[in-house]
């Protein structure tokens, strides 16, 4: 694995230790602070009490809706929104209600015995919370004398400071979880960015040195071609005047033969080599097809160009030539078997030439390395023709690619965009 991908892989996990991390202190925090807002509940609630109990326990007044008023008005600040006063009737094991103010909200009493130690409930979503607690009481009997019964007394008031404080706990989990989203597609933006640019890094090094060995592709066929065709010219008048069947007219024939293999190399190099901007001009796809196969033979390929346009943007002598190169291969890979298919249609816009032989099919992890120049697994041939291939794909934007087909044989396909 490479330093590049190495330093990705780092500083992704980095970055998702470190979201990770946020997330689960943020949430941590969060249940900290419900905790510590039902402690926060609890003890408001006491003191609340505390002081209801205290100011009927100063003078000892009689209970009374006037006074239970006047109490919640002075108490509102402090979050009290109802106050409810009950005598224990042990005579008919209910609460009577003696006196109430404000609203309540939190619908009919949970069971409650008088002298039992206060408890809390929370009411209506959490907004308010319910509080019991039993005091001594002066109330008037039925002779009208007063008297001190055991009584209950109810409280409904807003947690103001325990909700405060979980609408921060709340606010910055949300943040935190917004924080590690961002930090997420911020990570998977610079991966993506990163790759992309160690790819466009290896394909400028890649057209770098294909750039160099073009230039000294073209400086060897030029200097290789004019003597080379000498030595075949002169190699074919001998071969012309030797008696036919003898050993001398074997050797100049073979003379002859490997003067035309060179040929076709330096051939091959010039074509590689060859630069210069494209000619796009409309073109009639299936008839380039067509022309291709005709050139390498028409009997030996399945030809299929249906519902295709009639023109497409193409430099037609460059698509020729790289469909004539990637014919040649698949008509090589099988010789004497089924015939090859070659094939044009339209998928996705684009238009697409695929050729497929019924060979060995190409070796696992060789999908790339094939349209490297001079790599071939024959041996016979250059090693140039898929090389020229995937160069003018890129010349025209599209990409080459060949993979085994699941019914056998080899399939290429070479994708080309509309502009």
């Amino acid at each position: 694995m490479s330093i590049g991908r190495w330093a990705r892989w780092g500083w992704l996990a980095t970055t998702l230790a470190m979201a990770i991390a946020l997330l689960v202190m943020s949430w941590v925090s969060h249940r900290r602070t419900e905790r510590a807002a039902s402690i926060l509940n609890r003890g408001q609630s006491e003191v609340l009490l505390e002081t209801v109990r205290q100011y009927f326990r100063d003078t000892e007044p009689l209970v009374s809706e006037i006074r239970i008023d006047s109490l919640l008005a002075e108490q509102q600040a402090a979050g009290i929104r109802y106050i409810g006063v009950y005598l224990d009737d042990r005579s008919s094991d209910a609460l009577q209600a003696v006196a109430e103010a404000g609203t309540s909200v939190g619908g009919p009493l949970a069971p409650f015995t008088p002298g039992l130690p206060s408890r809390l409930e929370p009411v209506d979503l959490d907004e308010r919370v319910r509080a019991y607690g039993g005091m001594r009481l002066s109330v008037l009997d039925q002779l009208g004398q007063r008297t001190r019964r055991g009584g209950l007394v109810v409280l409904e008031f807003e947690p103001m400071v325990a909700q405060q404080l979980q609408a921060q706990a709340t606010r910055t989990l949300v943040l935190a979880v917004v924080v590690t989203i961002i930090m997420m597609l911020a990570s998977s933006f610079f991966w993506r960015l990163s790759v992309h640019s160690e790819a466009n890094e290896r394909r400028l090094e890649q057209q770098r040195r294909l750039s160099m060995l073009g230039e000294m592709s073209a400086v060897l066929a030029h200097e290789i071609r004019n003597p080379l065709a000498s030595l075949k010219g002169n190699a074919q008048l001998l071969s012309e005047r030797l008696p036919e069947g003898g050993a001398e007219r074997r050797r100049a024939d073979r003379v002859v033969q490997e003067a035309e293999r060179l040929e076709a190399l330096t051939s091959d190099l010039l074509d590689f080599a060859r630069t210069g901007p494209i000619d796009i001009r409309p073109t009639d796809p299936a008839a380039a097809l067509r022309s291709s196969v005709e050139e390498v033979g028409a009997d030996d390929f399945t030809v299929s160009a249906h519902d295709v346009p009639a023109t497409w943007p193409l430099d037609g002598a460059r698509i020729r030539q790289a469909l004539t190169n990637v014919l040649r291969n698949a008509r090589q890979a099988a010789p004497g078997g089924p015939r090859p298919e070659a094939a044009v249609s339209i998928g996705n816009g684009h238009l697409i030439f695929s050729i497929r032989d019924h060979g060995p099919g190409i070796v696992s992890g060789d999908e790339e390395r094939i349209f490297l120049p001079f790599y071939t697994t024959r041996t016979t041939g250059t090693g140039l023709g898929l090389a020229v291939a995937h160069r003018v794909a890129e010349m025209h934007n599209g990409t080459i690619t060949a993979r085994t087909h699941p019914e056998g044989g080899a399939e290429f396909r070479i994708e080309l965009p509309a502009g």
